[in-house]
């Protein structure tokens, strides 16, 4: 007897070039989320590379110049440099006429390099699924970005968080990296006196190097931030997933009054 099988739609529907938020894809301020506008822009990059056969994402930086509304979306990639082992990408996401966020990509072709191996980190030893849901979100009283988290927490700074349900109707891992990296500031503030914060933090851009393809479903994201009285700061978070250490997320965060 076959039994169908619940069909888990993406956070973003595809038309072509055209992308259609759903309500999950929303933040906590105006507009969607950034960890999906990014990881949206991540995801299309990652697709073209590897049709082309580029290799995988070692950096990916995104400037977010406005809230991304809930209607449809359009990505244009422009192809900046490919050839030998790297190549470097751009991706705008527009809105009608209106350019809401524009992104850059490097990506390179792994070699065999075994002697390279002795330098690695240590492989990661927490098993995330064991760990308790991050509690700090609080109660909701609308659907967001993070309904589509699983989020969960060591206790010890460290948050761990997989898709509840995919970023895009492909598979993007690197984009994944985005969707947990950007709550770097929120996994932060909850550890402080300042939850819930007096101020909006918003990020103006986010910027996610690896040091290699990450591995599994499970992103790790040891955050800090250092705040400045005239209402700017950087967060920059450690990032990890069950092979180790994985990379670094930075964000330019502009503290506003609420």
């Amino acid at each position: 007897m076959n039994v169908a099988m619940p069909v888990i739609e993406p956070v973003f529907s595809r038309d072509d070039s055209f992308w259609q938020p759903h309500v999950e894809a929303t933040g906590p301020f105006r507009g969607l989320h950034g960890g999906a506008v990014s990881g949206l822009i991540a995801a299309v990059m990652e697709e073209k590379a590897r049709e082309e056969g580029w290799g995988i994402p070692l950096a990916v930086s995104v400037l977010i110049l406005r809230p991304a509304p809930l209607e449809r979306l359009e990505t244009r990639i422009e192809v900046l440099r490919a050839g030998g082992r790297t190549a470097m990408l751009e991706t705008s996401l527009v809105a009608g006429d209106k350019l809401i966020a524009k992104g850059t990509g490097a990506f390179v072709k792994p070699i065999s390099l075994p002697e390279a191996a002795r330098l690695q980190a240590a492989p990661a030893v927490t098993d995330p699924s064991g760990l308790a849901p991050w509690s700090a979100r609080g109660p909701q009283t609308r659907t967001t970005f993070f309904d589509a988290l699983d989020i969960r927490d060591d206790n010890k700074g460290m948050k761990w968080g997989r898709m509840k349900r995919p970023m895009v109707p492909f598979d993007a891992p690197f984009a994944n990296l985005f969707a947990f990296a950007d709550n770097g500031t929120p996994y932060w503030l909850s550890g402080t006196a300042f939850w819930p914060p007096p101020w909006g933090f918003p990020n103006i851009d986010i910027t996610v190097h690896a040091s290699r393809a990450p591995v599994g479903p499970w992103v790790g994201v040891e955050p800090a931030s250092d705040w400045r009285a005239d209402g700017m700061g950087l967060t920059d978070s450690k990032l990890y997933d069950e092979a180790g250490p994985l990379g670094r997320a930075c964000q330019t965060v502009v503290l506003t009054p609420v």
